[in-house]
């Protein structure tokens, strides 16, 4: 897979994935957001001492945690909607039906990801969250 798919499937732009793929994305999805959920709970427990608004708000506005948690988003966000997808493809059994719920899956998703990008970005740039 190159780093061009897997950009495009991060922000919602590539068609849904085969069987074999699908597979093979939630696979590596979910040790990237192991690693990156450990990374994140490091953060917590060590570095933000308490969690007071101006003190969350400085951690998130310096570039490469503000950077790894738009990653952490994305990739969480992609890999919960691989899980979803196969509830669907397993437990809805009308073609349409299914089709148009992977197709608001999708949307959501998108909707997702736009937010969690302006508000991570909005801090990042200093704005108000």
């Amino acid at each position: 897979m190159t780093i061009v798919k897997m950009v495009l499937r991060l922000l919602c732009l590539a068609p849904f994935e085969e069987t074999q793929r699908h597979w093979r994305s939630q696979r590596q999805t979910s040790m990237i957001v192991a690693v990156l959920g450990f990374w994140f709970i490091y953060q917590l427990l060590f570095v933000l001492p308490n969690f007071d608004y101006p003190q969350v708000l400085s951690w998130i506005s310096d570039p490469l945690n503000a950077f790894i948690l738009i990653l952490l988003s994305l990739f969480l966000i992609y890999h919960a909607e691989l899980g979803i997808q196969v509830v669907i493809e397993d437990y809805i059994s009308t073609e349409n039906l299914r089709k148009y719920a992977l197709f608001f899956l999708r949307a959501l998703r998108i909707l997702v990801v736009i937010i969690s990008l302006v508000a991570i970005s909005s801090i990042l740039i200093g704005g108000k969250p």
